[in-house]
């Protein structure tokens, strides 16, 4: 479980399975279940320029410019690795002509199927925010009556999202561009596209964060079902403890591809945790006079009405958390780009496609989520946490286990989306041709290892943060920069095709596209307010 920051596989792993068609079919598999950050260590384009393998791409390599997780063959994958900063030395070493993931130009494309991309896009969707939306339903009302309408606008901002996923890849495609960094930039110019770098660092550092603070809950629970010393029972000591022992470590680790893994963990935990709650919200054992009813503190036992004291606005909270368990926007151009083309050719055909895909994917995250919200609110109602594992009883063993392989699960994503948050503000401070140096890469990792979680020894609030990231973040990625970019797209498309002659119309656009010019206006107008209202009030939360 967790944010989609899993590597595919690693160079030596890439090589054995080449000399084993066994081998390459058991690679094939592990990466339809890592699939979920092969372009993580993409995601900023200042990085040195590192060729890595490709034995299916013979073009001049371009660019490195990717962002979030897609699905991608295993070459791909590999070129990922060993592209970013995630594998210097081997990237350096090697000596095959590279393909680069998001490249204007000679990258690997076509080449992941219809279904496979909507189970990747489906599991990249479906991450850690899910268990922060039990509490954004308690944080608008306390009344079981208002699961339906909670379930109708996730439905609603699912779909929202899922057309502005959509759209980033038209606009992609309408302007040759493989990534949503590299679709701004050729659109509002390249100094301009920092903001896009910095908006990606700043996910980062909430990602970051909220990790450790799930860290911290999940491991100190544990502790307490066995018995450990009371010292041990802090989240803090466990967020100092494996900080320094273990995640300190992994991070400075070059090669990342070891942890591929990881992801395996995560898609295991997500589903277990969805049926775990499920199975809790049905079988009565938290409800009043149930097994695990008297084993909950005062505040965290079940109970059902009341409304919210922050009023009308609470809704934003919602929102924004439903915005950050949707943010999968970074990789829709080089998603676009992955997918196998149709049988009938033509962009259109594959438009058409893709299209299926989004709406395949993002229908499935949306029943995923919408169960595990649902349930968790079910069986708690008002007292429903920011991190709903924590609810549970420590004498649940069904919980334990959900903690344990969310726990292990972020533990192995968390050098995964600090590699992004690393290299993104070193190339946001002009140090990127630094980066290689090992000064800089161990006191870069010090430094950020060490501010991220001791922020999360102060912010405990899962919820809260989840909120004010979905607020920024994602109205940003989601609402504003694809309405932007599409305006910006349709503006230069309509100059240039259309010539306005005095007096005829001629350049006035066909109606359905003013349609779309002005939902697009009020898209992007809708991310701005609740960028502005949805932040404030999650601020407020803390």
């Amino acid at each position: 479980l967790g944010t989609p920051l899993m590597l595919a596989a690693s160079r030596s792993g890439a090589t054995r399975s080449a000399r084993s068609p066994a081998a390459a079919r058991a690679a094939l598999l592990l990466l339809l279940l890592a699939g979920d950050a092969a372009a993580l260590a993409a995601r900023f384009p200042g990085l040195p320029p590192r060729p890595p393998l490709c034995r299916q791409c013979r073009a001049a390599p371009p660019r490195l410019v990717g962002d979030r997780s897609v699905d991608v063959p295993l070459d791909t994958a590999e070129a990922a690795v060993a592209a970013g900063t995630a594998a210097p030395a081997a990237a350096a070493a090697a000596d095959e002509p590279a393909c680069r993931i998001g490249g204007a130009q000679g990258d690997c494309v076509g080449q992941t199927s219809a279904g496979a991309m909507t189970i990747n896009l489906s599991k990249n969707i479906v991450g850690s925010g899910v268990l922060s939306l039990s509490a954004g339903i308690a944080a608008c009302s306390g009344s079981a009556g208002a699961m339906a309408p909670a379930a109708l606008l996730l439905l609603l901002i699912g779909g929202v999202s899922a057309y502005s996923f959509s759209l980033l890849a038209r606009v992609g495609e309408e302007n040759g561009t493989g990534s949503y960094r590299e679709t701004w930039a050729k659109l509002f110019g390249e100094r301009s596209a920092r903001l896009v770098d910095a908006t990606i660092v700043i996910e980062c550092m909430c990602a970051a964060v909220s990790f450790a603070i799930i860290i911290g809950d999940t491991f100190s629970a544990v502790a307490a079902l066995c018995g450990a010393p009371p010292p041990l029972l802090r989240p803090n000591a466990w967020i100092v403890a494996l900080s320094a022992l273990v995640l300190l470590p992994l991070c400075l680790l070059r090669d990342l591809g070891s942890l591929a893994f990881g992801s395996v963990l995560g898609t295991g935990g997500t589903l277990f945790t969805a049926g775990f709650m499920l199975f809790r919200a049905l079988d009565g054992s938290y409800a009043p006079g149930g097994r695990f009813f008297g084993a909950l503190g005062e505040a965290g036992r079940p109970h059902f009405g009341g409304g919210s004291s922050a009023g009308p606005l609470s809704a934003c909270i919602l929102v924004s958390l439903v915005a950050n368990a949707f943010l999968a926007h970074y990789n829709a151009p080089t998603m676009y780009r992955q997918l196998a083309p149709p049988p009938r050719a033509g962009a259109s055909a594959k438009l058409a496609l893709f299209n299926r895909v989004v709406a395949g994917g993002f229908g499935l995250a949306c029943l995923v989520s919408a169960a595990m919200m649902t349930a968790g609110f079910a069986t708690f109602g008002a007292a429903s946490g920011g991190l709903i594992l924590n609810n549970y009883a420590v004498g649940d063993s069904l919980a334990t286990l959900a903690r344990l392989g969310v726990g292990l699960s972020i533990i192995f994503s968390y050098p995964l989306n600090f590699v992004g948050l690393r290299e993104g503000l070193l190339s946001l401070l002009g140090w990127q041709a630094r980066a290689a140096r090992r000064t800089v890469h161990a006191g870069a990792t010090v430094l950020l290892l060490g501010a991220m979680n001791g922020l999360a020894l102060v912010v405990k609030d899962l919820g809260a943060l989840a909120a004010f990231s979905g607020a920024i973040v994602g109205s940003a990625l989601i609402y504003v920069f694809p309405a932007a970019m599409f305006l910006q797209s349709a503006r230069r498309r309509r100059a240039r095709e259309f010539v306005v002659e005095a007096g005829t119309g001629a350049g006035a656009l066909p109606r359905i596209k003013r349609r779309e010019v002005a939902a697009n206006w009020m898209l992007g107008g809708l991310g701005v307010v609740l960028a502005v209202v949805g932040g404030a009030v999650a601020a407020k939360g803390w």
